[in-house]
């Protein structure tokens, strides 16, 4: 407990006696009041023509607190292009009708600017949007990786420790849809979770939606994170070079004439030619428990050799036309690949063990958008994906037997995507398409051996279809002080030949120039999902697998309701939502499960939750505290004498304090993360006494808990022109996660093993342990 008072002390004491000046709120305010205000409040000067800002309006309910901030926001309202010509001096211009189009009509009034911290923003409409360019330091990470980045959003968490496995206000990570550019993306990580595959120097935006999405987003029952990487022609070659202490990565955007450019980005880890100190803390987190760290472990390294090779790559690039004046054009690809060989010789009996691992996703997305005039704009998206994970494992001991474990998963999907908006007036916007969703789904698991006791085993699905034809249309309308988004989707899943209707609704209102209440309401399906299979789980890593709805897999379905507000004065912003979630169809399958059961047991998942943010500014100075309470309930047909239990994930209370500071080019942060015990359930004995027939006995379904979670994590940036030649910029950062090393258990679950000595199975405890103290730095260059 001292660690956590200590803690305690370091983030949650604010400064607050110095005043602060209460910030501006607009409704409809002409722009060129607006342009009067940042000029005395930001002490600079802009330049512009005046009859570019005539008639133009600004609404907005509080400035932010930082002057790149205000600038993105008012080019996003008017459409219109800053230009910096000193540190002090701004010309504001018209932006070309081609890099509008159809995104005008995204562009929603921001409700809380800075809402983590710069970069993000929470519109009208219940989302959350990031700008990784934007970002300042976040405690433990030197990158501003993205999926890193929204675990500090209350109600988005990842009790793996992992990048990547996200769970959204109780859904689990294969339940979330994610898109890069439009892509539907099902392998989005590399180093089994530790690093999400998107190259954050090349996103222009993210939006997070954790209720009431719109309804052009299908085929998911939890949260949405929809990436887009940079869609403006840039004015002159830039070129981006970085490397920390996993990997190197390049970036390139190049212009071709002013009416085309060619983006592209590329990374690849090096530990496969050399390992540092953080690749080591990884490598022990990922790989503790499993054949690898077995292997390693079984004999002296005097008797075995073992030699274990990975590396992760990635790959994007983007071609932007203008076509014409009110006519875009851009092509995506993404690419990502993770290969694992690991090798485990004991030459004294001739024993010989491989595993080989490889996943790869590939996509491509291309996006044609036209503006017809003021009111009407279209849309046609067409993209393609594709996931394939290969898995071999082999095990050879002399002459006595040859064991072979295979798993196979791959997924090919084609998707379609039309939509026209139409925007009547200044109170109603319409929004109609059509969306379709064609996959195949394949995989393959099996084991064969010598050995007599231990039969063959093999499962296949080969090229599983299905289909989607989804309809869609929403309408905004503003009155007053009220914003209602409503909207509808129907779905048409021609394999089991039935018809789903999606609802939703958001509405804002606006109570006074502070406060801002907000109700959300959907309902959603999904007809591709993962779930655990034990086959291969002896490997120990990622024995999840794609599949498809079928006759034993039935359509996930969730329905949520939230009810909550904002609230923000002077420096004070805080943000609160309390949110009931009911999740049906749900497997004994589904992705968190580790015991495996007999037969295939149907249930549903019920969550009460509560999200609070409050945030408070000082001078160089924030203090934010991140909360969130989640019961989650299990009830299932077949499991625990059909009485609710304990979710797998039902991890009471999450909170997260964050103290950061910003002194100049220096960018400091330090947070402290506690969340409260996971829980499992306990074996109690085995039953059995042959290879054949031993079974692990348990008690209450998840009726105990794990430890109390913490962790203290540091981080440092800072931002130089090392040369008279403003175009070359250079950063370096330095992190430092779980400072005081403490070493909380993750996940707890059991195995049996045979004692050589006298011949009995025997229960083993098999704990996975947090990531421990891990260092990292990183250094860049921009020109």
């Amino acid at each position: 407990m001292k660690k956590a008072y200590l803690v305690y002390l370091l983030l949650v004491c604010f400064y607050y006696a110095y005043p602060q000046q209460p910030a501006n709120a607009y409704k409809n305010t002409p722009l060129k009041t607006v342009l009067t205000d940042v000029e005395k409040r930001f002490e600079v000067s802009i330049s512009y023509n005046s009859n570019i800002v005539q008639g133009k309006i600004i609404s907005l309910q509080k400035l932010p607190e930082t002057l790149s901030e205000t600038i993105e926001i008012i080019s996003q309202q008017t459409n219109l292009i800053f230009r910096k010509i000193t540190a002090a001096s701004y010309i504001l211009k018209q932006q070309k009708k081609s890099n509008i189009a159809a995104r005008t009509i995204d562009l929603e009034e921001v409700v809380i600017a800075n809402y983590l911290t710069t970069g993000f923003l929470k519109t009208i409409d219940g989302a959350i949007e990031a700008r990784p360019k934007d970002f300042q330091v976040l405690p433990g990470f030197v990158e501003a990786d993205v999926m890193q980045s929204v675990q500090l959003i209350p109600g988005i968490q990842s009790p793996d420790e992992t990048s990547t496995g996200l769970n959204i206000r109780g859904g689990t990570p294969d339940q979330n849809l994610i898109l890069w550019d439009g892509i539907k993306m099902y392998q989005y990580d590399h180093f089994f979770g530790m690093i999400s595959s998107f190259n954050p120097y090349l996103i222009d935006n993210v939006t997070i939606y954790k209720n009431a999405t719109p309804s052009r987003y299908g085929n998911h029952i939890s949260g949405v994170i929809d990436i887009e990487s940079k869609t403006n022609i840039p004015k002159k070659t830039v070129v981006g070079l970085g490397a920390n202490m996993i990997y190197v990565d390049a970036f390139v955007q190049q212009p071709i004439g002013e009416k085309v450019a060619v983006i592209a980005s590329f990374r690849r880890s090096y530990s496969d030619a050399f390992e540092t100190v953080t690749f080591d803390e990884f490598s022990e987190q990922i790989f503790q428990n499993t054949k690898i760290t077995d292997n390693t472990g079984t004999f002296s390294d005097m008797l075995s050799r073992t030699n274990n090779s990975f590396y992760f790559i990635d790959f994007t690039a983007k071609v932007i036309a203008e076509l014409t004046e009110n006519n875009t054009l851009e092509v995506s690809a993404i690419a990502s690949q993770n290969d694992l060989d690991f090798v485990s010789q004991f030459d004294e009996i001739n024993r010989r063990t491989e595993d080989r691992l490889n996943i790869n996703n590939f996509g491509i997305g291309i996006s044609w958008e036209y503006l017809w005039n003021k009111n009407v704009a279209t849309e046609l998206n067409l993209t393609t994906s594709q996931y394939n994970f290969k898995y071999l494992g082999e095990e050879l001991l002399s002459n006595l037997f040859d064991y072979e474990t295979v798993k196979e998963n791959g997924i090919s999907e084609i998707g379609l995507h039309a939509q026209a908006t139409y925007t009547l007036n200044k109170q109603h916007r319409f929004i109609g398409g059509y969306e379709l969703i064609a996959n195949k789904l394949d995989y393959t698991i099996g084991r064969q051996s010598d050995v007599i006791f231990d039969p063959d085993f093999l499962v296949t699905s080969e090229n599983s279809k299905n289909t989607i034809h989804a309809i869609f249309g929403e309408h905004r309308f503003t009155w007053n002080d009220w914003t209602i988004f409503s909207g509808i989707r129907g779905s048409y899943a021609t394999e089991i030949d039935e018809f789903f209707v999606e609802p939703r609704i958001h509405i804002s209102k606006k109570i006074d120039d502070h406060f801002n209440a907000v109700f959300s309401a959907e309902r959603q399906y999904q007809f591709v999902s993962q779930i655990t299979e034990f086959e291969t789980q002896s490997f120990g890593l990622e024995n999840q697998v794609w599949v498809s709805t079928d006759e034993e897999i039935p359509v996930l379905r969730s329905e949520q309701v939230s009810l909550g507000g904002s609230f923000q004065y002077d420096s004070w912003n805080v943000d609160a939502e309390m949110y009931y979630k009911k999740i049906n169809n749900l497997t004994s399958l589904t992705r968190g499960f580790d015991i495996e059961t007999t037969g295939l047991s149907v249930g549903e998942s019920t969550i009460f939750g509560l999200d609070v943010l409050v945030k408070k500014r000082f001078y160089n100075f924030t203090s934010l505290v991140s909360y969130a309470f989640t019961q989650n309930e299990f009830q299932f047909e077949d499991l625990n004498n059909t009485l609710p239990f304990d979710g797998n994930f039902d991890i009471r209370h999450y909170l997260s304090l964050v103290q950061s500071a910003t002194f100049g080019n220096l960018e400091l942060s330090l947070g402290w993360r506690y969340r409260t015990s996971r829980p499992y359930t306990l074996a109690t004995g085995l039953e059995g006494d042959t290879a054949e027939n031993i079974t692990i006995q348990y008690g209450e379904r998840n009726g105990e808990r794990l430890q109390p979670y913490h962790r203290l994590d540091f981080s440092a940036k800072y931002k130089l022109t090392p040369f008279k030649n403003k175009n070359l910029k250079a950063s370096f950062g330095v992190s430092l996660l779980n400072i005081y090393n403490q070493r909380n258990i993750l996940n707890r679950n059991y195995r049996v093993i045979l004692n050589t000595q006298n011949a009995e199975f025997q229960l083993r405890t098999i704990d996975k342990i947090s990531l421990g103290r891990t260092p990292n730095f990183m250094v860049r260059l921009e020109f």
